[in-house]
């Protein structure tokens, strides 16, 4: 089609057709095109049904762009006469709109010869049932019955139309999922659908076709300065989409994240920036669309590399980073940053926030801070690293600290749901601590804001609800429901863990958390529960940690390494006791363990060995 197009600006002329249903916009698409185009300084003309200005453009011979709408309108004389005119050999583009499959005989012929000679022609073509069914699943998170899917089939395949009837199900409860199928659960339609589906389906078709046209047009007929306005196209729509659903609007920004992918991948073959695409794929993983945040990061990646673009790498490996934490994967993201092969001051501060919420996690708390400051020196706003801050900020100076801090830096409801937006495992958090701290105002300020964007078709935001309103009201079967929805193991087990503190037999929920923390590759969080554990007279767990702490040293087990790390770190014997909630009686035996061990007989020569170690057989010290 661009191809097509081209020859406009060649001397051969070139024609465009548009074809779709009733009331999809077209009129509109064509007046956008005509202002675009007159804008940039081309001579146009549109053709109405009378045909009269067919027969003036002889006397025009400066004409570049002419328009002409509803040509299943024109008479049989019109559709001739344009089919002469638009087939002469003049550098005239000509964009035609007309309702599918309408027309006199000659109108039909008019559109055979331009599908069939150097024009292009396109058509809005509905869904088949296989991408309704895989619609509703999408955005239900669940199998459709039969009954929804046909009552899903009466849009014809509409996508609007479709997108505005499942909004109003969910909205008004018409909709109910349970163990992986979503069923029809009332008859009829929900009141706020008939009102608005003309409204959504003109909008949408019209912003739809207006892209399409605006690109093909400047794309391939104007000249190269004067497509800037369509090449930043996607960074707009990335733009509000960002905007969107960081104002806790998350349905739109979602669309119009996906609209940005869309975009971009129309532009590809103009050199277009990749940023958009990243800037989609980080919201796609906040919105837990884990598998579509990494098919967009991945065609980038080809696309950059095949065409031998540079300059993108470093924003791509922070995305792929955040997404792989998002989705639970943490030391994926980890080996990720360490991957670069690039020095700590080089790192952004998403990479970062990565490296510190994976050593927090490994139970190294002196290596998260020293990787935490540099986040905060690189300047980039604190939400992008505050959940990582907040949790070390709990495990250096305990819960109370944690909740002075978060309430003095978001003072208002407005900065707390940005952060909420950013993370909303921070909701069952900070709820958590405050609770510890008798700060029952906290608790339910938190929980209020999280309810407001616990919006059904985004399940993390849903899972910290729950999770935060079962903390608040000690109540098991949200927590339950938490554990259930949390997309992400850390999270789960947390969940789990805070149900084993409502249930008179601990045990068999802490042997739960124990093993999906060692799963999640969380060492401090696995040494808490199995102290849980023995406090409860529980002592074989069947259990042991399994996760990313790294190449043993020598002999050593887990927690005997991570008392190697915390002596490196110059911690006293009771600080470590504090760390690994062991006594410090325990903590020297095992010291005198891996002194045997390793063949050293100080701390200092023990520190020393392990950091010649430690240098060599890892990525990177931090």
């Amino acid at each position: 089609m661009a191809a097509a197009l081209r020859t406009a600006g060649s001397g051969a002329g070139a024609a465009l057709l548009y074809e779709g249903a009733p009331q999809t916009g077209k009129t509109w698409v064509l007046d956008e095109i005509l202002r675009i185009a007159t804008d940039a300084g081309f001579a146009t003309a549109r053709v109405g049904e009378t045909g009269e200005p067919v027969a003036d453009l002889a006397a025009h011979p400066d004409l570049t762009v002419v328009v002409v709408d509803d040509v299943h309108r024109a008479s049989p004389l019109l559709a001739r006469r344009l089919r002469t005119t638009v087939t002469a050999a003049r550098p005239v583009l000509w964009v035609l709109a007309r309702e599918s499959g309408a027309g006199c005989p000659d109108v039909e012929r008019l559109c055979r010869t331009i599908r069939g000679s150097s024009g292009a022609s396109s058509t809005l073509v509905p869904w088949t049932r296989e991408d309704t069914v895989g619609y509703l699943t999408d955005r239900l998170h669940a199998a459709p019955d039969p009954a929804l899917t046909r009552l899903a089939e009466t849009a014809d395949g509409n996508p609007a139309l479709l997108a505005s009837l499942v909004d109003g199900l969910t909205r008004e409860d018409f909709v109910e999922v349970t163990n992986g199928w979503a069923r029809l659960v009332r008859s009829g339609l929900p009141d706020g659908v008939l009102s608005s589906v003309r409204a959504h389906l003109m909008r949408s078709c019209r912003e739809q076709l207006m892209r399409d046209a605006l690109t093909e047009l400047t794309g391939a007929v104007l000249p190269a300065e004067d497509r800037a306005g369509v090449v930043r196209e996607p960074q707009r729509t990335a733009a509000r989409a960002s905007r969107a659903w960081y104002s806790g609007d998350l349905p739109r920004g979602l669309r119009l994240a996906r609209q940005t992918i869309s975009e971009s991948r129309r532009l590809a073959d103009d050199g277009a920036s990749a940023d958009p695409e990243i800037a989609a794929a980080l919201l796609l993983a906040d919105a837990s669309r884990f598998d579509q945040g990494d098919e967009v990061l991945t065609a980038v990646r080809e696309r950059m590399s095949r065409t031998g673009r540079t300059g993108w790498e470093g924003r791509w490996s922070a995305a792929r980073a955040h997404c792989l934490m998002k989705a639970g994967r943490l030391g994926e993201a980890a080996s990720a940053v360490d991957g670069r092969a690039v020095a700590v001051t080089e790192l952004s501060a998403p990479e970062l926030a990565v490296l510190a919420l994976a050593a927090l996690r490994d139970g190294d708390i002196a290596r998260s801070a020293r990787y935490m400051h540099r986040c905060k020196l690189a300047g980039a706003h604190r939400e992008t690293y505050d959940w990582v801050a907040l949790q070390l900020a709990e495990a250096q100076y305990g819960p109370a600290h944690t909740v002075s801090q978060a309430t003095e830096t978001y003072d208002t409801d407005a900065r707390l749901r940005d952060l909420l937006v950013h993370e909303p495992a921070v909701a069952p958090f900070l709820v958590r601590a405050a609770l510890r701290c008798d700060d029952h105002a906290t608790a339910r300020r938190v929980c209020l804001l999280i309810g407001d964007l616990a919006h059904r078709d985004f399940p993390a935001f849903r899972a910290a609800a729950a999770h935060a309103h079962g903390l608040l009201r000690r109540d098991a079967a949200s927590l339950s429901q938490a554990r259930r929805l949390h997309p992400d193991g850390w999270s789960r087990a947390q969940a789990v863990e805070d149900a084993a503190d409502l249930a008179p037999d601990p045990a068999q929920a802490l042997q739960e958390a124990l093993a999906l923390y060692s799963e999640a590759g969380a060492a401090r969080d696995f040494a808490r529960v199995r102290s849980k554990l023995r406090s409860v007279g529980v002592y074989d767990t069947y259990a042991r940690f399994s996760g990313r702490s790294g190449v043993l040293f020598g002999e050593l087990t887990d927690q005997q390494e991570h008392i190697v790390r915390l002596v490196t770190d110059g911690l006293t014997n009771q600080q470590i006791a504090d760390q690994t909630f062991v006594t410090s009686h325990t903590v020297n035996f095992h010291l005198r363990r891996i002194f045997r061990k390793v063949g050293v007989n100080s701390r200092v020569e023990l520190a020393a060995k392990y950091k010649a170690w430690a240098s060599s057989a890892l990525p990177r010290s931090g």
